[in-house]
């Protein structure tokens, strides 16, 4: 159980390593991807408190790194080390950066059966390569377009899956996640299209793809549901709660 926590706190950390660029530093570790600069998972610095002497100097490097490529410096908190952005604030703060704090977040882990019952209402398909109707038929509508560049980069990752429901020809709902190297799974993101929300497609899509997580007998797949529905969703199809953690964040004060 332990080495379970370790392994999916580390994912939560290095995730985006899959689909955009990094630079690694003594400090930690800079994602960037100047395709997608409205992408946070894509740009953003992850810094570790035990690495780093000197903090003011390592928010300078971060936004001379970021500012330099015309993105706005964004600073994840490592999940081990909650609480460091908070203790440490008013030094963000001198430094041009508001510390905000989210959650915490119920880490869930995929162990007991799924009760979902399918309405069969999708027809859900593996993506094996990009569809535009994911663009404008679900990214678009629900104000989510810095994910199209992260999921057509998904969609040619070996270790990742891409699952896409379709209504009618439209595609409505989608899922994606990716098997790690430390020996879990992450739900990286469910997108119900804003015009077909409340319909019964965040529950069936979700029981689809957790079956074929048990059917692959993929192991420790997890997520962080962002609401207190998507939880109960989550619950049914399931996952049971491992762990709690607060998602610290910096974003830099544009002048």
């Amino acid at each position: 159980m332990i080495n379970n926590i370790k392994n999916i706190k580390l994912e939560e950390d290095m995730f985006p390593k899959t689909f955009t660029n990094l630079a690694e530093k003594d400090f930690g570790i800079l994602f960037y991807n100047e395709h997608n600069k409205n992408s946070y998972d894509s740009n953003h610095a992850l810094i570790y408190k035990n690495k780093i002497t000197d903090l003011g100097l390592v928010l300078d490097f971060i936004t001379e790194f970021y500012t330099k490529m015309n993105i706005n410096p964004n600073i994840y908190q490592a999940v081990e080390d909650e609480g460091y952005f908070k203790e440490n604030e008013d030094i963000f703060k001198k430094h041009g950066y508001s510390v905000w704090i989210e959650g915490p977040n119920n880490f869930m882990v995929l162990t007991a059966e799924n009760n979902i019952k399918s309405s069969n209402q999708l027809d859900i398909k593996l993506a094996t390569e990009w569809d535009e109707r994911i663009a404008t038929d679900i990214c678009i509508p629900s104000n989510e377009n810095h994910e199209i560049e992260v999921i057509k980069n998904s969609i040619n990752c070996i270790n990742h899956r891409v699952f896409i429901g379709y209504a009618e020809s439209k595609a409505v709902a989608i899922i994606y996640f990716h098997v790690s190297e430390y020996d879990c799974c992450r739900f990286d993101y469910i997108i119900i299209s804003k015009d077909y929300r409340k319909k019964g497609y965040a529950r069936e899509i979700l029981s689809y793809v957790t079956d074929f997580c048990r059917e692959n007998n993929l192991k420790n797949c997890f997520q962080w549901p962002a609401h207190k529905t998507s939880e109960r969703i989550c619950y049914e199809a399931g996952f049971r709660h491992l762990f709690s953690a607060e998602a610290g964040r910096a974003s830099y004060n544009l002048k």
